[in-house]
């Protein structure tokens, strides 16, 4: 752990991370001894050793004072790590100037100023300038955030990027699924603006595009969501019965398939239509279905899981 002036902020930092790894079931250990770190780690000494059943991750907490010859350090550790199945590296920095906007500078971006961005951004990506294009990406998504959270009445106002990220999430403007993006993309945004050649690839560029459009209600996956919001999916064989419809592009039960130009799924019971356009859409569609409601499983198990329960019941 590093010796130096801001270690009270290091150890509040620690003892952070930490609580929040045990809070999403992580097996959480500060200072790991040598004997609980597999070979490839020892003479590391991480601050941090998560553990749960589908990945491992190791964090080292730091002020941004380290030498270029030390982050060089932490980028060849974090190689090696990535090397290794279901582990990864994450690099912490407790900078307060970064970790508190000050009032003068709270002025939210307007929307029409996040769109443009947007736009910018797709200039940036077609030019294949990732890092730009990536570093640009994620200020209007803090933006968009910002102005999603000061517009419910949530005050975003001297928050670091991590907890209004957090803040969104438990109010429900993101799922979890995006949650996990936010937090892979967000360590590649630290180790982009600490000076480690860090790659960025057009996916990433493309999964923080999406999350801003969402946040700011301008993605088809709003629409989407507000349809399957108007029709109060509760039971299971209601939910079954909309996969297969879609799965299957026919009519089954209270749900209606039709295509031409367009696709259009119906349920007799509302008014409103749901109309989606090509592949991508659809697909899109049926991704979020499992997501949402069937917590990520097939839909065959997931169904067959539910109707177990039920007879147990």
């Amino acid at each position: 752990m590093e010796k130096n002036t801001n270690i009270k902020n290091i150890e509040r930092r620690i003892k952070e991370i930490a609580k929040d790894y045990e809070g999403r079931g992580f097996a959480v250990t500060i200072n790991p001894n040598q004997t609980n770190l597999p070979d490839f780690l020892k003479g590391f000494e991480p601050d941090i050793l998560a553990t749960s059943e589908t990945e491992s991750v190791v964090i080292e907490v730091k002020s941004t004072k380290g030498n270029a010859s030390q982050l060089k350090q932490f980028e060849s550790l974090a190689q090696r790590i990535s090397e290794h199945k279901n582990w990864r590296f994450e690099l912490v920095f407790t900078n307060p100037i970064e970790q508190t906007i000050q009032n003068k500078y709270t002025n939210e971006l307007p929307l029409e100023k996040i769109r443009s961005r947007i736009s910018e951004v797709n200039v940036l990506l077609i030019s294949n300038h990732y890092e730009a294009a990536f570093l640009l990406g994620w200020t209007t998504l803090e933006a968009a955030i910002r102005l999603k959270l000061d517009s419910e009445k949530n005050d975003s106002n001297n928050k670091p990027t991590l907890a209004i990220i957090k803040t969104i999430y438990s109010l429900g403007y993101i799922n979890s699924h995006d949650y996990k993006k936010l937090e892979v993309l967000n360590q590649k945004r630290n180790l982009l603006i600490h000076g480690f050649d860090n790659s960025i690839d057009k996916n990433s560029i493309e999964q923080l595009l999406n999350i801003v459009t969402y946040v700011i209600g301008d993605s088809k996956e709003v629409v989407m969501n507000n349809w399957l919001e108007s029709m109060d999916l509760d039971e299971y064989e209601d939910i079954y019965q909309l996969y297969q419809t879609v799965r299957y592009k026919n009519d089954y039960g209270s749900f209606t398939y039709s295509e031409t130009d367009k696709i259009t799924i119906g349920c007799t019971y509302i008014d409103g239509k749901l109309i989606l356009e090509g592949e991508d859409e659809y697909m899109q569609f049926l991704n979020l279905i499992e997501q949402e409601y069937m917590d990520d499983m097939d839909a065959e198990s997931w169904y067959g899981f539910k109707r177990a329960m039920d007879k147990d019941d």
